[in-house]
């Protein structure tokens, strides 16, 4: 079949004229580089759990500290969680050490009596004392630990391992070691704190005096493994679960076994006591949790419901509710059916009141909606996963046909979603949940809507054009020697970018594309004249256009990422990825590139230095596959190991802490504390655009000034004008500081679908914004 070739035009510069290219004023990050101790990274939590190998209420049962994991990992995310709805409110993740010393934790958090604090042990043989406000490490004991438990007054925290550590909270330096044990599962103070009883590999139980530090009985009965050991109220009676598959009651004072409560099919791993002392509650690898009446020794209940075992129960602390977590599987078990990893249970009805942390597996892709609501997942086999980012919950699945999901994209408007699968494309309805239409064969890598929402284009064999409504063909464009993992579209729709396995980047503009598809009809092929990109050694990865259109971001297997400048068609920046880079992508306001090369962390880039600025990290497994910024820019999500979601309030503006070779190691979080006033004021991107009815408006002021933002037709009438009165300098960028259009007139109206202008006016500052309303 014979080829057509695009006439070379000129297209550098022409923005001005025939297709407005917004520009964004990129704001150079000025940034005192003080050095310091880089600071531990501290993400918002996950989307959904992967699993829970440990939990306990804080004690006025208002937060939940989990640690999250799948089988057979050693290394575990500690988080903290609203008991409530299940909203991660902090998370201390998993981080690969390093010669800084960066920690992956071993256990659940440890809450303190003021429920202030948590504690949790770490892999590289000491324990961090953690503010859970700030998600900053304040104390660390040196030692190894699993299991860690804070004395009823604060001023004791016991680890357990091998053996048993005590640490003074107020000399973190004393650390008093109990010997007696071959290995420690579980710790328990009593309630007035000077008893300690420890559960053991040994099979037995051992109760300590804690000002003495010595031994003061050994409770043997148990047949294997004790694991999990607790206190009853009053302190006079001990309970204690083991693999032998029994609970057992003891008297303290007698120091003697008084009951065996025998009815799980497998090992007990948790018990827990009702506040009055009256309820007993075991949850067990058999998938169950029992309820026990302690005075007469017999079972009240059975609760079922998890599908996996049940590794912790906890009572709240008025003892209405209990609250159970089951274990995750391997990371790529199939078999498992996504049942959220945490119940709350009503104790009374013995019915379940709620249910959270859904699990999932691996992430091969995500994608954010324009209303920054929704996040879609895949693990690249035959299902997609809706989350609603506010509740962090799972939303829906959407399960098609197709055998496997490589690449997700949303619609301009959020009304459908497209899926790049292994025979072609699947486009979705997501408010109605359905697939609508599917068009095209063969293995799409890669997709990206038009800012207009009609067109599609793919990447697999050859890069394509599709007309979204009716599925159909309406361009090829062919030039790469080999396939075409990654394709990219400019933010106003008018150029085209292709990455190739021949390590070649093409652009082709795409109203040219569109007037020779017209003339010669869709199904000859396109060559392009427009421009190729030359300087990665590999494959091409990823592609991303800055928010202003000006820049291409390229990600390759060759272990760099290249900035190219888009109207010179010249590279202007070779970032080391270290490894290849699989995925990359702009902040909202264009100042930061975030990159994933090899290995678990995503690095940060300040675009106008061209200088790594931070490191973000937390996924456990060796590779993060996708990652992308919310459109509000409040959030960056990166996909491996599960989604994890990190708080972006601000840019980094301000100064850093660093390390000597001056890269910080950090969260947004962190980063952003102690920020400068920008430097310039700048009309940043509406978000969603296109939006239906309503849109958010950021921008950043260098100075105090009078704010207003006036909405034109497109016939220059005015059709809104919002006042916003005497703001300071800072950043208006988050939904409750940016500016706010309805969709309505000065009158009131609803106004129709079309195309507006949108002017900032701020002291002497005018700059224009073109946004679209499409219902």
């Amino acid at each position: 079949m014979a080829a057509f070739r695009i006439t070379r035009r000129e297209v550098a510069g022409r923005g001005a004229t025939t297709r407005p290219l917004l520009a964004l004023y990129i704001v150079g990050l000025s940034v005192p580089l003080f050095l310091a101790n880089a600071m531990e990274p501290v993400a918002i939590g996950r989307v959904g759990l992967p699993g829970v190998r440990s939990l306990v209420y804080s004690p006025r049962s208002e937060l939940i500290g989990v640690a999250t994991g799948n089988v057979g990992e050693s290394l575990l995310d500690a988080q903290v969680i609203d008991a409530r709805t299940g909203k991660p409110i902090v998370m201390f993740p998993f981080i690969p050490p390093t010669p800084h010393g960066y920690p992956g934790y071993s256990s659940a958090p440890a809450f303190s009596p003021d429920g202030k604090t948590v504690a949790c042990a770490t892999t590289e043989e000491y324990v961090s004392l953690l503010d859970i406000e700030s998600g900053r490490e304040t104390a660390r004991f040196e030692g190894r630990s699993g299991h860690l438990v804070f004395s009823p007054d604060g001023s004791v925290l016991a680890g357990a391992y091998r053996d048993i550590a005590l640490w003074n909270v107020g000399r973190p330096a004393e650390a008093p070691v109990l010997l007696g044990h071959r290995f420690v599962n579980s710790l328990a103070f009593s309630p007035d704190g000077n008893t300690l009883a420890s559960a053991s590999g040994d099979d037995t139980v051992k109760l300590w005096d804690v000002a003495t530090r010595q031994e003061a009985a050994t409770l043997a009965g148990h047949t294997d493994n004790v694991q999990t050991v607790v206190f009853s109220p009053s302190g006079t009676t001990l309970a204690t679960g083991g693999d032998d598959g029994t609970v057992r009651l003891w008297d303290v004072v007698a120091q003697q076994e008084i009951a065996i409560l025998a009815g799980h099919s497998d090992a007990v791993r948790s018990v827990a006591m009702s506040p009055d002392g009256s309820t007993l509650a075991s949850g067990s690898a058999d998938h169950t949790i029992k309820l026990w009446d302690v005075p007469s020794a017999r079972e009240t209940a059975t609760l079922t419901g998890h599908e996996g075992p049940v590794v912790m129960v906890a009572f709240s602390e008025d003892g209405a509710s209990l609250v159970s977590g089951r274990s995750g599987p391997w990371m790529w078990d199939e078999t498992d059916t996504g049942e959220p990893v945490i119940r709350r249970w009503d104790v009374a009805s013995r019915r379940p009141t709620g249910s959270f942390g859904d699990h999932f597996q691996h992430v091969w892709t995500l994608a954010f909606s324009p209303d920054g609501n929704t996040l879609a997942t895949t693990d690249g086999g035959e299902s997609i996963v809706l989350w609603d980012v506010p509740s962090h919950r799972r939303g829906a699945i959407l399960a098609g046909d197709a055998q496997e999901v490589f690449s997700l994209a949303f619609g301009p408007d959020g009304a459908v979603l497209a899926a790049g699968t292994e025979d072609g494309v699947h486009v979705w309805d997501v408010e109605r949940r359905r697939q609508v239409t599917t068009f095209g064969s063969g293995g799409v890598a890669s997709l990206a809507f038009t800012p207009g929402g009609d067109t599609l284009v793919t990447a697999g064999e050859k890069v394509i054009l599709w007309d979204v409504a009716s599925g159909g063909h309406v361009a090829t464009l062919i030039g790469h020697a080999e396939r075409n993992p990654t394709v990219a579209i400019s933010p106003d729709g008018t150029i085209l970018a292709a990455g190739g396995g021949d390590h070649t980047i093409r652009l082709w503009d795409v109203d040219q594309v569109m007037d020779a598809a017209s003339a010669v009809g869709p199904e000859i092929p396109l060559f392009a004249e427009f421009a190729m990109l030359r300087g990665h050694t590999l494959h091409i990865m990823e592609l991303a256009f800055s928010p202003d259109g000006r820049t291409l971001a390229s990600g390759s297997r060759d272990g760099t990422v290249r900035l190219w400048d888009i109207a010179t068609r010249s590279e202007v920046a070779n970032l080391n990825a270290l490894g290849r880079s699989r995925a990359i992508a702009f902040s909202p306001d264009g100042r930061i590139l975030a990159s994933v090369g090899y290995g678990n962390n995503t690095r940060l880039w300040d675009v106008a230095s061209r200088q790594e600025i931070a490191t973000v990290g937390g996924h456990r497994y060796p590779y993060i596959y996708t990652l992308e910024f919310s459109p509000d820019g409040t959030l960056l999500a990166s996909g491996g190991d599960g989604v994890l979601l990190w708080r972006v309030a601000d840019s980094p503006v301000g100064p850093t802490a660093v390390d000597p070779q001056g890269k910080a190691s950090s969260t947004w979080a962190h980063v952003k504390q102690g920020g400068l006033t920008p430097g310039e004021t700048v009309f940043l991107p509406n978000y969603p655009n296109p939006f239906n009815p309503e849109t958010w408006v950021p921008f950043d002021l260098s100075e105090s000034a009078n704010v207003a933002v006036s909405v034109y037709d497109a016939e220059g009438r005015l059709v809104r004008r919002l006042d916003l009165g005497r703001q300071p300098a800072g950043a208006y960028r988050t939904r409750d500081r940016a500016a706010y259009w309805d969709g309505r007139n000065q009158r009131g109206e609803t106004v129709g679908s079309g195309v507006y202008l949108m002017e900032l006016n701020a002291g002497r500052h005018r700059s224009t914004r073109r946004v679209v309303l499409r219902k």
